[in-house]
C-alpha cells in the first residue's frame, strides 16, 4: 500500500469537509448546567459593560462535570466557562486582575480541561474550533451562513465576525488536508503528475485561505479589536504580564498556573502546511510552535506529528527536477499568506497600540501577541524559515 493511504481521518478528530473544526457542535449543555449556559451569553456584556461578572460568578454553585458524558458536550463546557472565566479574570482590566479563580469555574473547567487534553485558558479550540455552527445545512457554506454560539469575549457583532471569519479559514483549508495525504503517497510512488496536481491543489487552497483572511476588514474595526476584544484573549504568566506568577485555580492546585493566551499558532492548519512542507523554524520559534501542539485537541497535534515523520515533499523535489516548480509554488503560496498575516498583525495591532486613544486599561498588552510573543519579529521570522524551504 502506497505511504499515508491508509490514513483515516476520523481516527484523528478531522473531517474531511470540516478540516479540524468541530462537525455540528452542540448548542447547548443540558439543564443541569442552565447557569452556565445563561451566564456565559451574557459573560461579555456582564464584565465589559455591567461590571457585575464577578459578583455573579461568587454565587454559582459547584457542578459536577460528571455529568458531562459525550465528547461535545465536554467541548461546549470547555467553551462556556472558558467565556464566564475570562470576563471573570479581565473584568476591571489588567490592574485589577485577581489572583484566584473561584472553585465553582476552576474545578470544572480544569477537570474539563484534563479531559480533553485541552489547557484551562481561551484558546483557538475554545475560541473557535467549537464555537461555530452552519445555520442553514442546505446553503453553500459562506461567512452569511456561519454564527458562533457564544461570543466569550467582548466586541458584539464585531467579536462574532472575526470569530466566524477565522472559523472561514478552518473551513477552507480542510480539502487541503487531503491533498498533503495525496501528495506524501505521490512523492514516495514516483508519480510525478499526480505530485505536481496535488501541489497545485494546495497552493489554490492557500490563495483561497489568503482571499478570506482578507474579508476580517469587512466588518472588525482595528480600534474595536485591540480595545475591546483582544485583552480578553490574553493569558497569564510571564514578564510583563499584569499575573506573572499565573493564575491560582482554587480547588485545584494552591499553585499558580501560566497559561498562553489565544493565539493563531495554536491553529493546526499553519503547523500542518510547515510539517508537509518540510518548514524549519529556529529553535526558539520551533519550541514554541512545538508548546503550542499542547492547547490543541490531542488527535489533531498526532496527525500533524504523523506527517512531520512521513512527508517526503520537500526531498522529492530536491530530487526530481520535474515537481520542483510545484513545490515550490506551494511553498511561495504559503510565504503570500503569511505576508499578509503581517500586514494584518499591522493595521490591527501595531498602528493601534501607537494610538494615543488606545485603551489603558490594558497596557500589559500594548504591542505583544496574545500569545506572549513580539508580534512581528515572530512573523518576519515564520516567514523567513517558509522562504528557506524553496528549493533551488
Amino acid at each position: 500500500m502506497a505511504k499515508l493511504t491508509g490514513v483515516n481521518l476520523k481516527d484523528y478528530g478531522i473531517s474531511s469537509t470540516m478540516g479540524f473544526l468541530l462537525d455540528k457542535p452542540l448548542e447547548r449543555l443540558p439543564e443541569y448546567f442552565g447557569e452556565w449556559n445563561s451566564l456565559a451569553k451574557e459573560a461579555p456584556k456582564l464584565s465589559s459593560q455591567d461590571k457585575t461578572l464577578r459578583e455573579k460568578v461568587q454565587k454559582l454553585p459547584l457542578l459536577d462535570h460528571e455529568r458531562l458524558t459525550s465528547y461535545r458536550e465536554l467541548r461546549l463546557a470547555h467553551v462556556v466557562l472558558g467565556a464566564i472565566a475570562t470576563g471573570y479574570i479581565w473584568q476591571e482590566g489588567d490592574q485589577g486582575v485577581p489572583k484566584v479563580l473561584p472553585r465553582a469555574l476552576a474545578v470544572p473547567w480544569c477537570a474539563v480541561s484534563k479531559r480533553l487534553g485541552l489547557q484551562p485558558v481561551i484558546c483557538h479550540p475554545a475560541l473557535c474550533l467549537a464555537n461555530v455552527k452552519i445555520k442553514d445545512p442546505n446553503r453553500p457554506v459562506d461567512l452569511s451562513n456561519l454564527s458562533c454560539l457564544y461570543h466569550v469575549v467582548p466586541g458584539g457583532r464585531q467579536a462574532e465576525w472575526f470569530i466566524i471569519v477565522t472559523a472561514m479559514i478552518e473551513y477552507k483549508f480542510a480539502p487541503a488536508i487531503t491533498h498533503i495525504i495525496k501528495a506524501i503517497s505521490t512523492a514516495y510512488n514516483d508519480d510525478v503528475k499526480g505530485y505536481q496536481n496535488s501541489m497545485a491543489e494546495i497552493k489554490n487552497v492557500m490563495t483561497i485561505l489568503k482571499e478570506t483572511f482578507s474579508r476580517m476588514h469587512d466588518e472588525l474595526d482595528a480600534d474595536v479589536f485591540y480595545n475591546v476584544l483582544r485583552p480578553y484573549l490574553n493569558g497569564w504568566g510571564g514578564n510583563g504580564s499584569s499575573l506573572p506568577e499565573g493564575l491560582i485555580y482554587e480547588g485545584v492546585s494552591e499553585k499558580p498556573q501560566k497559561m498562553i493566551g489565544g493565539s493563531a499558532a495554536q491553529s493546526s492548519t499553519m503547523q500542518l502546511m510547515d510539517a508537509a512542507l518540510g518548514v524549519k523554524h529556529d529553535q526558539d520559534i520551533e519550541d514554541f510552535l512545538n508548546k503550542m501542539r499542547s492547547y490543541m485537541p490531542p488527535k489533531h497535534a498526532a496527525f500533524i506529528e504523523l506527517i512531520s515523520r512521513e512527508t517526503s515533499l520537500r526531498q522529492y523535489a530536491q530530487a526530481c527536477e520535474d515537481v520542483k516548480t510545484s513545490y515550490n509554488e506551494a511553498v511561495q503560496s504559503l510565504i503570500d499568506f503569511r505576508s499578509y498575516h503581517i500586514q494584518i498583525v499591522t493595521k490591527y495591532i501595531i498602528i493601534t497600540s501607537n494610538n494615543e486613544a488606545r485603551n489603558r486599561d490594558f497596557e500589559s498588552v500594548s504591542n505583544k501577541g496574545t500569545g506572549g510573543s513580539s508580534l512581528v519579529p515572530f512573523l518576519k521570522s515564520i516567514r523567513d524559515a517558509t522562504n528557506r524551504a524553496l528549493v533551488e
